[in-house]
């Protein structure tokens, strides 16, 4: 029994409770109504989608580790020799390139699964990364159409990123004030604050003194010290 991996623990029983269903079926179909036999071909369409779920969240998240391996692999040194046994890349545009390729492979093939859409906003990183800022817009803003709150709110933290390099600040600044006025458990009001005065100490530093003087004042000591530290490093 210790050798069966998960997957065959789950196929075993699910035809264990797929045998035993028809078995009970034609024991008793005399007995049956219509109603019955309804209920129990919805019986078993659903314990072979419950099924088919857990087997598919169970790849998507193999297919996934694999794809964050990538995202984190080392840059090797120049000159040095590949170790086919320990993923390593020649520069970080390859390692990017081929960590988006992965991602969005997740993505298409499990798009259904809370792990594709992950891999979704994962592959919009990646390109955001590389400097492919046409696709990751394009992926950013997907995610926020298909993801859930948290999720829909990341990538509306990366499309933002996207924006300040792309020279669309306004649309940048947009993002930011709808993230501090909405936050979620994703993207908190500091986190999009100080990202929108990061902004501002390039484009308004009056502005993003401002901004880092209300947030010396918050609860959290953190952002208190965070905040007091970016404040000696604006330049009026």
């Amino acid at each position: 029994m210790q050798s069966y991996t998960r997957h065959q623990l789950k196929e075993d029983r699910f035809q264990e409770v797929t045998r035993g269903a028809i078995a009970q079926a034609q024991e008793h179909r005399q007995q049956l109504t219509v109603l019955g036999i309804v209920v129990l071909v919805l019986v078993l369409a659903g314990g072979a989608y419950a099924y088919w779920r857990s087997n598919q969240d169970d790849q998507a998240s193999a297919a996934m580790g694999l794809a964050m391996n990538t995202y984190a692999a080392p840059i090797r040194a120049q000159g040095a020799l590949v170790d086919p046994s320990f993923p390593s890349y020649a520069s970080a545009a390859e390692r990017d390139q081929e960590a988006e390729k992965q991602f969005q492979a997740v993505a298409d093939k499990f798009s259904r699964t809370d792990t594709g859409k992950n891999a979704l906003y994962m592959a919009g990183a990646a390109a955001l990364d590389g400097g492919q800022y046409p696709d990751a817009e394009a992926k950013f803003k997907k995610v926020m159409d298909i993801g859930n709150q948290d999720l829909a709110a990341l990538a509306k933290l990366g499309l933002a990123s996207v924006y300040e390099a792309t020279n669309r600040d306004q649309d940048a600044i947009n993002i930011y004030n709808e993230l501090i006025k909405k936050p979620t458990l994703s993207v908190s009001s500091q986190r999009a604050q100080f990202a929108l005065a990061d902004l501002y100490e390039r484009k308004d530093p009056a502005q993003a003194k401002k901004i880092y003087d209300q947030l010396a004042l918050d609860k959290s000591p953190a952002v208190a010290q965070m905040a007091k530290q970016r404040q000696g490093g604006v330049k009026q």
